[in-house]
C-alpha cells in the first residue's frame, strides 16, 4: 500500500476460484462505475477450463487468468480468495498453503458475499434511480412558468422554483425556511378569513386539493392577484406531511376579462339607454300625433273655406281680408307643427353627446312643448315657474331634454286620474349653480323604495309599464353634468325631484373634459 494513503481506502483485492456464471455474475458486480460505495476489485481468477464464460471475462477484461489455484498467492497485495466450486478438499488446501495475510472463504461464505455485493448493487441502483428522480422533478419544476412551492405542516417553505423567487424577489436561501404568508404577503399571521380563505389550510385539514384567489403583497408595494392550488404530499402512511402549492399571477387576465366585462356593459348599457329613448320617444308621437292633427285640421278647413269662396267668385275686399286673415292663422299652426316635428326628430335622433351652453327655461320650453298634448289628455295642469334668463348651463341638449321627458312622464304615471306638476327653478347664486324641481300631486313612492329609484331595473310601476331604467339614465347624465339629482316622496301626497347643475362659466371646463 502506498505510503500516506488511508486504509480505508485501500480497495480489496480479490481473486475467484471457479470460473463459471457465478464468477462472470460476480465481475459484472464489482464494474468499478457502478460501485463507488463497494471498494472492491477481482484481481485474479482461476479455473480448470479455459474456456469457462467467467475465466474468459476475466481475460478480455486484462484481469490475471490460470488453470493453477496455488498461482493466484503470488499476486500482490491480495486480501481476499473466493472459493466457488464447492470442493472441501481444494478449500483445506488452500487454507494450508495460503498465506497468513490472505484470507479464504468456502462456497457457502461466497455466497453470502456474493448476496452482500448483489445488495450494494441494489442501493446503488436505488440511490442512482432516487438521485435521477429529484433532478428530474427540480428541472420539470424550474421550467414551468407558475410558482411552486413545498411548505411543511407550519407553513414553512422547504423548496421553491425559480418562478416562485422571482415573483417573491428573493434568493433561494433568502426563500427557504421563512413562512409562505411572510413571503406572499408580507404578512405576520397565516392569511386565513373569509375574505382570503386559506387552501394550505384546507389539505392539511381535508388531505385533499384546495383552491383559491388571493391578493399577494410585491417587494415593491404593489398587488398581484394569484390563482392558488395546494395539494398534500403524503407519507406511506397517507399522512400528509408537507403541501405543494401552485400559484399563477392573473393580475393581466383579471384585467382583460374586466376591460371585456366593461366594454360589454357599456354597450349594453348604451343599448338600453336608446331603448329607453325610444320608449319615450313612441310616448312622444303619441302626444305629438294628437297635437298636430287640430292645426291640421285648421289649415285644412280654413283652405277648404277659400277654395269653396273662390270656386263661387267670391273675390270681394271683405272676403280678400278674410282670406289674408285665414293665410295667418294657416302660416301659424304650420310653423307650430314644424317646431313640433322638428323637435321631435332632434330629440329622436341618435348622435354623439355635444356639449354647449344651453338655457333651460328654452330647453323646458322645447320639452313642454312635446308633452303638453299628453299632460291635457291626462287631466295633469301644468305650472311653469323658471326664470327666462340666468339659468345657463354647459351640457348637450339631448341628454339634458331626454331628463325632462323621463321625469314629466315619470310625473304624469303617478297621476292616473290627473293632478298638477310644478317645474320650478332658480339660481343659487354663492354654490354658482342652477336648480331645477318637478312636484307632482301623485301617488308618491314608498319610503322604502325611494333609496332604490335610481337603481337599473329596479321600477315601482306595475308590470308592463316601464323597465327600471328611465331614473337611472336620469342619475347617469346628471352625473355626467357633474349635477346632482334628489328626490323627496311621500305616499299619497306626491313626488318632487330636484336637480342642481353648475353655471356655465363655472363648469364649462369640465363639461367638457368629462361630460362628453
Amino acid at each position: 500500500m502506498p505510503t500516506g494513503r488511508k486504509q480505508s481506502q485501500k480497495k480489496l483485492r480479490v481473486a475467484v476460484i471457479g470460473g463459471g456464471k457465478r464468477c462472470r455474475s460476480m465481475l459484472e458486480m464489482f464494474d468499478s462505475r457502478r460501485f463507488q460505495r463497494l471498494r472492491a476489485e477481482i484481481v485474479g481468477v482461476a479455473d480448470l477450463n479455459p474456456e469457462a464464460e467467467g475465466l474468459r471475462l476475466a481475460r478480455e477484461r486484462g484481469i490475471f487468468t490460470t488453470t493453477d489455484c496455488a498461482e493466484l498467492f503470488n499476486l500482490e497485495n491480495l486480501d481476499l480468495v473466493v472459493e466457488l466450486t464447492d470442493e472441501q478438499e481444494l478449500l483445506s488446501n488452500l487454507a494450508a498453503s495460503k498465506p497468513e495475510s490472505v484470507g479464504v472463504i468456502g462456497h457457502t461464505a461466497s455466497r453470502l458475499f456474493h448476496d452482500v455485493v448483489s445488495l450494494y448493487q441494489q442501493l446503488e441502483q436505488t440511490e442512482d434511480e432516487a438521485s435521477m428522480a429529484r433532478c428530474f422533478n427540480q428541472v420539470m419544476v424550474d421550467a414551468t412558468g407558475e410558482g411552486v412551492l413545498v411548505l411543511d405542516g407550519d407553513y414553512r417553505i422547504v423548496r421553491a422554483n425559480q418562478a416562485a423567487l422571482a415573483t417573491a424577489g428573493l434568493s433561494r436561501e433568502e426563500a427557504l425556511g421563512r413562512y409562505c404568508f411572510q413571503v406572499s404577503h408580507q404578512a405576520i399571521t397565516p392569511c386565513d378569513s373569509p375574505e382570503n380563505p386559506c387552501p394550505m389550510k384546507r389539505t392539511l385539514a381535508t388531505g385533499k386539493s384546495a383552491h383559491a384567489i388571493h391578493e399577494h403583497a410585491q417587494q415593491d408595494g404593489s398587488t398581484h392577484y394569484c390563482d392558488v392550488s395546494t395539494y398534500p404530499l403524503v407519507n406511506r402512511k397517507g399522512e400528509v406531511v408537507q403541501v405543494l402549492e401552485l400559484f399563477r399571477d392573473i393580475t393581466d387576465d383579471l384585467a382583460q376579462r374586466m376591460d371585456r366585462r366593461t366594454a360589454a356593459i357599456k354597450a349594453d348599457l348604451a343599448r338600453l339607454v336608446q331603448e329607453d329613448k325610444l320608449l319615450a320617444l313612441g310616448k312622444l308621437v303619441a302626444s305629438v300625433a294628437h297635437e298636430i292633427n287640430n292645426p291640421i285640421s285648421s289649415i285644412y278647413n280654413f283652405v277648404k273655406l277659400m277654395h269653396k269662396g273662390l270656386a263661387n267668385g267670391r273675390t270681394k275686399a271683405k272676403d280678400l281680408l278674410d282670406y289674408q286673415g285665414y293665410l295667418d292663422l294657416c302660416a301659424q299652426e304650420a310653423q307650430r307643427c314644424s317646431r313640433i316635428v322638428d323637435n321631435l326628430l332632434s330629440f329622436a335622433r341618435q348622435r354623439s353627446p355635444a356639449p354647449c351652453v344651453l338655457n333651460l327655461h328654452a330647453l323646458l320650453d322645447t320639452t313642454v312643448l312635446l308633452t303638453g298634448h299628453r299632460m291635457e289628455l291626462s287631466g295633469v295642469e301644468l305650472k311653469l315657474s323658471v326664470p327666462a334668463e340666468g339659468l345657463d348651463v354647459w351640457g348637450d341638449a339631448s341628454q339634458l331634454q331626454q331628463v325632462f321627458t323621463n321625469l314629466i312622464f315619470n310625473a304624469l304615471e303617478a297621476m292616473p286620474q290627473g293632478g298638477s306638476l310644478e317645474i320650478s327653478g332658480g339660481v343659487l347664486p354663492q354654490e354658482a349653480k342652477v336648480w331645477l324641481e318637478f312636484r307632482d300631486s301623485g301617488e308618491g313612492i314608498p319610503q322604502e323604495s325611494l333609496p332604490r329609484i335610481f337603481e337599473p331595473f329596479f321600477s315601482t310601476k306595475a308590470d308592463g309599464h316601464g323597465v327600471g331604467l328611465g331614473l337611472s339614465m336620469v342619475y347617469g347624465i346628471m352625473r355626467e353634468h357633474h349635477g346632482q339629482v334628489e328626490a323627496d316622496s311621500e305616499l299619497g301626497c306626491g313626488t318632487t325631484f330636484r336637480l342642481v347643475l353648475p353655471l356655465a362659466g363655472k363648469g364649462e371646463e369640465l363639461g367638457e373634459g368629462e361630460g362628453k
